[in-house]
């Protein structure tokens, strides 16, 4: 798996100090530790890492009996999951510090509650019908940064994102890669 560190150049004069919000340079930037291990115990948790989903498959280790086989391929042809596996890759990670800084950037409004989930549940999940919900906060957070997101497409593998930014420039790819793909989705989880 390929692992791209994001943080955005602040601008000349803009922004806070390092550190300025308590959190140190050391913990804002340190890279996310592997996907496996991990849990979403609020004690503990240091990162909140989103994943993507990859790619579905039936199990078939089980033995199905025919009877009851056309019965589940009726349910997975109307988009429900019996005896389905989904397989979600990390995608984009941050620290609980940078997190929480864009949850401020976010402001109020139902964009932010829906990402508070993470702290308040420990997970999310997010589908298309959360896409209008969130594109625009995150462009007029973005634009409350003063940064004007990249062009340009989403990294492959996992982002670790040091800063506010790079994580709200990410997090566009992430929610353009849900509208666009027709079973994509995408849950956040706080990890330790």
């Amino acid at each position: 798996m390929s692992v791209t560190v994001r943080q955005r150049p602040s601008a000349p004069g803009a922004g806070r100090a390092p550190g300025a919000d308590g959190g140190t340079g050391a913990e804002r930037g340190r890279a996310v530790r592997p996907a496996a291990a991990h849990t979403t115990d609020g004690r503990t948790a240091r990162d909140v890492v989103f994943y993507r989903l990859g790619k579905k498959f039936v199990d078939h280790e089980r033995s199905i009996p025919e009877d009851v086989r056309s019965v589940l391929y009726y349910t997975l042809a109307i988009g429900h999951h019996t005896g389905v596996i989904d397989c979600l890759e990390p995608r984009l990670a941050t620290s609980r510090v940078v997190f929480s800084e864009v949850l401020a950037a976010l402001g109020t409004g139902e964009a932010a509650d829906k990402l508070r989930g993470i702290e308040r549940f420990g997970e999310i999940e997010l589908k298309k019908e959360h896409v209008p919900l969130l594109k625009p906060a995150v462009l007029a957070a973005l634009e409350g940064c003063g940064t004007v997101p990249e062009p340009g497409t989403a990294a492959a593998g996992l982002v670790v994102a040091a800063d506010v930014p790079s994580w709200l420039e990410e997090f566009l790819f992430l929610l353009d890669e849900v509208q666009c793909e027709p079973a994509v989705y995408a849950m956040g989880r706080r990890v330790s």
